[in-house]
């Protein structure tokens, strides 16, 4: 250990002490502190003098104290130690060092990481690397594609994986992939795949029609496994020789090329055990590691689509701080303007209710009142930013006109009316079941949605209404407890350019948050409308019918949107084919770098901000 880290350990000790403040203490007290003999702590105490971070006047003899004086603030101690570490380009090290500093401490040096991240290019003896690191502050749960329900870990199975079929957003179509073709009955219940030749996973194997079947009967033959239901049409799969494999479904499917290429049908090898954390697939990168620091994907070689540009990606956890990415993306460009690039998400963000816990929320009229306390026109004007825009539903830029119903059920039109929602909500409200119980609401942390469920708290009391914030991680929700004892639920839902696929995963994938949020009821009636939605031929008649299913969801006040969002990435002008592919993520099996003829240093670096959380 540095003599700087043992000044750190040991000031960290003494946190109500003050600079130049006396202390009377041991050598042996303070060799407690840091874990070593008496003698290691004299000759520490010597350097730290010749550093003049301390004073110390030992006293000799049983019982009495030494005075000791800390000369020099931790943090600029730190900030030195810090620096040399990044310097030195051991972040690894530096995280850990940060870690141990109290909040304010390590936000502080936190900002010095900024220009850690991006893309660096450094030449060595084997040549030039280029290295993509990505900030990150949640950690990964699950790498398995049949799991899978957060935006990030997306962004990995992407990379790792391949599908038999992909998703071209330019042209809207499906296009092969692992597949070189396919072809299909007439009557949509028989789906045969003709595997390329020759495609490797990143433990040598080569993939075949084996693979193929033992990743989709390992879906289908689990009861619990979340994406059994978005593939519920597969009665059995047949590998016909090493590179045709062929699926029989129970009922039409003509939507089933699409489900291919969703990331759940990513496929695995059948002779090596899934590991949740470190799969192996057949994707441009491979996952080399997985710890509670960092993620790192080295390029793989053999990738049958051709070798990716960029040699290595690093995802690294950063230290818990509440301000981590402004501080990231702050002056991460200082010497020019950065090239950015918008993406308009697809889905939103939206409000709904946990159906799966006793409440006023069965009440269809305590849902529709809260439907007028949350409206999304009032809410953006309120607090709207130029990221974000007012939306009355999940597909991106669609507008719906509807009349009053006969019912009294609260439609899109009476939604934009802000002369009366808050009338409109009171009348519901008189007309629920709801006694003025203080209700739970779980929100998706973030400060742009907590200060949206700031505001629509405060609605809320103004007819009486009293709600209760949580801030809760979506992760957590997934992977662990659900909505615990939350009413309400305000959350998002980030799709893939494929929007018809997209709402049918939301609607039957088990792992959404928005199913999770459901009763068995509402589950059994997504999964059968969906069924039905499938096997329509025409897919702007797919299309259609989906869109009647949002229009009921909201009718029912079971989907309250509110908003749509950009995110906006920025980069060095250097990085070129910088291209977001779905979810809003970038495609790294484009990008590369277009380094200055007339550049003299051996190491570049090229900033680029890409928000993974």
């Amino acid at each position: 250990m540095d003599v700087s880290e043992h000044y750190i350990q040991l000031r960290l000790n003494f946190p109500h002490v003050n600079d130049e403040q006396e202390v009377h203490t041991t050598v042996g007290e303070l060799a407690d502190f840091l874990c070593c003999t008496m003698r290691n702590m004299n000759l520490i105490m010597n350097k730290f003098k010749e550093n003049e971070w301390v004073r110390w006047n030992p006293q000799r003899g049983r019982g009495k104290k030494s005075v000791l004086v800390f000369c020099v603030p931790l943090l600029e101690v730190a900030r030195e130690r810090f620096n040399h570490l990044l310097n030195g380009n051991r972040m690894e090290d530096a995280y850990e060092l940060a870690a141990t500093l109290p909040i304010m401490m390590r936000e502080h040096l936190m900002q010095q990481v900024q220009h850690q991240f991006g893309l660096r290019s450094n030449e060595g003896d084997k040549g030039r690397v280029d290295t993509l690191r990505i900030p990150q502050n949640t950690p990964f749960k699950t790498l398995d594609p049949t799991q899978t329900g957060i935006w990030g870990e997306v962004f990995i199975i992407a990379e790792v994986f391949d599908r038999l079929v992909r998703y071209n957003a330019e042209r809207q179509v499906c296009e092969p992939s692992l597949a070189m073709a396919w072809e299909s009955h007439s009557d949509g219940r028989e789906w045969t795949f003709y595997l390329h030749k020759g495609i490797p996973f990143h433990h040598g194997r080569i993939l075949d029609a084996e693979d193929v079947k033992f990743t989709f009967d390992r879906i289908i033959s689990d009861k619990s496994n979340p994406c059994r239901p978005l593939f519920g049409s597969i009665e059995s799969i047949e590998a016909y020789d090493q590179l045709t494999v062929r699926f029989l479904l129970n009922k039409p499917n003509f939507l089933f090329p699409d489900l291919m290429s969703s990331m759940s049908a990513s496929i695995l090898p059948r002779d090596v055990e899934m590991n949740p954390l470190h799969p192996i697939g057949t994707g441009p990168y491979r996952l080399t590691r997985h710890d509670s620091k960092l993620l790192v994907l080295e390029v793989f070689l053999a990738y049958f689509r051709g070798r990716a540009y960029v040699d290595r990606v690093e995802v690294w956890q950063l230290p818990h701080s509440a301000k981590v990415e402004s501080i990231i993306k702050h002056d991460l460009f200082p010497d020019a303007e950065p090239r950015a690039v918008q993406h308009e998400m697809q889905g939103g963000v939206y409000m709904t209710f946990n159906m799966q816990k006793e409440g006023p929320q069965h009440d269809v009229n305590f849902r529709r009142a809260v439907q007028q306390l949350l409206n999304a026109q009032e809410l953006s004007e309120a607090l709207g930013s130029t990221n974000t825009q007012a939306a009355y539903s999940l597909i991106r830029g669609r507008v719906q006109q509807h009349s009053e119903q006969p019912d009294g059920s609260v439609t899109l039109e009476t939604v934009l009316s802000v002369e009366t929602s808050l009338t409109r909500a009171s009348a519901l409200l008189r007309r629920s079941s709801y006694q003025g119980q203080s209700l739970s609401l779980w929100v998706e942390e973030g400060e742009k949605m907590e200060a949206d469920m700031v505001w629509f708290t405060e609605r809320c009391k103004q007819i009486g209404v009293h709600i209760n914030i949580m801030p809760g991680d979506p992760a957590h929700a997934v992977y662990q407890d659900g909505f615990g004892d939350s009413d309400l639920i305000y959350t998002g839902e980030v799709f893939n350019d494929h929007v018809m696929l997209s709402l049918v995963t939301m609607y039957t994938f088990q792992n959404t948050l928005f199913l999770i949020a459901m009763n068995d009821y509402w589950r059994h009636e997504l999964e059968q409308e969906c069924g039905q939605v499938v096997m329509i031929q025409e897919p702007a008649e797919r299309l259609k019918r989906l869109i009647q299913l949002e229009d009921r969801l909201i009718r029912e006040a079971l989907l309250l949107p509110t908003y749509s969002f950009k995110e906006e990435h920025a980069h060095h002008d250097s990085l070129r084919d910088y291209r977001l592919a779905g979810y809003g993520l970038p495609d790294l099996r484009r990008l590369w770098v277009k380094r200055s003829p007339d550049a003299v240093e051996e190491d570049a670096s090229y900033p680029v901000y890409i928000p993974l959380w």
